[in-house]
């Protein structure tokens, strides 16, 4: 009905000789004859204008362009109205870090990377373990146990369109709450932006920076936990070596004390020099027996006695070789071998235990430092204006997407005219 009544003023407009009396005239036959008197009365008009086709074409065009233009600028309105008054303004605090780890640093592992003009594999690590940490459920409640950011999410700071329902699941929350945050990462300086938007600046603020102490705490547990791994192997091995170096002490003195030697080395060492002493009084004494036999008897007494002098001393060397390397079980040399076999075992396990020793007291003091520490390149800032909607970008957006739609539903429109025609 409104569709006639405005076809009809339009209508009337046409012909300049008459008054323009469609609401008029509408309005006092509303009065007199009521609704359906209106309506009824409006129907013979709005015959008579049907009967003139090229008016009735004309106005049932411009109705429809009427129509479309009023939509558009409808719709043009509300949005407007809503990204420029109705929408919450969000108030964005921004900081800048760097992932430092305090442990010796192994440059060959990094080099390809430092090439490529890149960070560190470790950093890289580092900085992504922080990134996912920064978007994970457990630093979210963390936030919310402090902060309420789902009593905030659900609360009358945000907009009817903005905020969370009563009924939300905490997957919605999450997601609300990922929507706030932003953590970007730039792989050619190493340094990690952060960033979270809220309706309150100075909240926003405290927000990061509690967020950076449970970022550096959470690393910090992540190499004690890793830290804690190797202390519980390193322990089982020192026990392992520390038994092992117990036996191998127990092995070689038990060997000393059934060959009744404390080195065996330097047995073999004297007998060595011994056999060599005995040897060269004996050349001395053979010297001396043929200078006697040259001028005495051979039945003299002296040259007798010097023969059975030389005789002993033959008999000394000898037996002193057989101890020395005989076909015996107690020879020395064999006693020798053993014992350093025994001897190069004990030192082995020493070393080893040693290594397990240092390694432990190693782990033990990781597990007591803090291995990572966040080096703030700029502290958490306090926005002094809101950072969400930029409005004027806003409006811009909306008037150039309307005229668009505009546009292309106007074509669109006067190709099916068109057909139909």
């Amino acid at each position: 009905m409104i569709r006639k009544i405005i076809q009809l003023y339009w209508y009337e407009k046409t012909d300049t000789t008459q008054e323009h009396r469609t609401f008029r005239k509408s309005f006092a036959r509303l009065k007199k004859h009521g609704f359906s008197g209106m309506k009824e009365r409006l129907e013979k008009d709005y015959t008579r204008l049907k009967q003139d086709i090229i008016a009735h074409s004309l106005v049932t065009k411009k109705y429809s362009t009427f129509i479309t233009r009023f939509f558009f600028t409808f719709i043009f309105i509300l949005l407007a109205l809503y990204f420029l008054v109705i929408k919450s303004e969000l108030y964005e605090s921004q900081t800048a870090l760097m992932v430092r780890d305090l442990s010796p640093s192994t440059p060959d592992t990094s080099l390809g990377l430092a090439l490529l003009g890149a960070g560190s594999g470790s950093q890289l690590q580092d900085s992504m373990v922080v990134e996912e940490y920064i978007l994970s459920p457990e630093i979210f409640f963390k936030l919310d146990e402090k902060f309420h950011l789902v009593q905030h999410y659900k609360s009358d700071a945000l907009d009817f369109i903005e905020r969370l329902p009563e009924d939300a699941t905490t997957e919605d929350e999450l997601k609300f709450y990922r929507k706030r945050v932003h953590v970007e990462y730039d792989e050619t300086s190493g340094i990690l932006h952060i960033s979270y938007a809220h309706t309150n600046p100075q909240t926003a603020q405290k927000i990061l920076e509690y967020m950076i102490i449970q970022v550096e705490n959470q690393l910090n547990e992540f190499n004690r936990e890793k830290s804690k791994k190797q202390l519980k192997f390193i322990e089982t091995e020192y026990e392992k070596n520390k038994k092992k170096l117990k036996e191998s002490i127990a092995k070689i003195e038990e060997y000393q004390n059934k060959h009744l030697l404390l080195d065996p080395s330097t047995q073999a060492t004297s007998s060595s020099e011994m056999i060599a002493s005995l040897e060269a009084t004996l050349t001395q004494k053979k010297i001396e027996l043929a200078t006697k036999e040259s001028y005495f008897n051979e039945n003299n007494y002296e040259v007798q006695a010097l023969k059975n002098e030389i005789k002993e001393i033959e008999q000394t060397i000898e037996s002193k070789k057989k101890a020395l390397s005989g076909n015996g079980e107690s020879r020395l040399n064999k006693v020798l071998f053993e014992y350093e076999q025994l001897k190069l075992e004990l030192d082995f396990n020493t070393e080893v235990y040693k290594n397990a020793l240092i390694q432990l007291e190693s782990i033990k003091l990781d597990v007591l430092k803090e291995a990572k520490t966040l080096s703030i390149v700029s502290k958490p800032n306090l926005p002094d204006g809101y950072t969400y909607p930029n409005k004027p970008k806003v409006f811009i957006t909306i008037v150039i997407v309307m005229l668009l739609l505009y546009g292309i539903f106007s074509m669109l429109s006067a190709i099916i005219r068109d057909h139909k025609e």
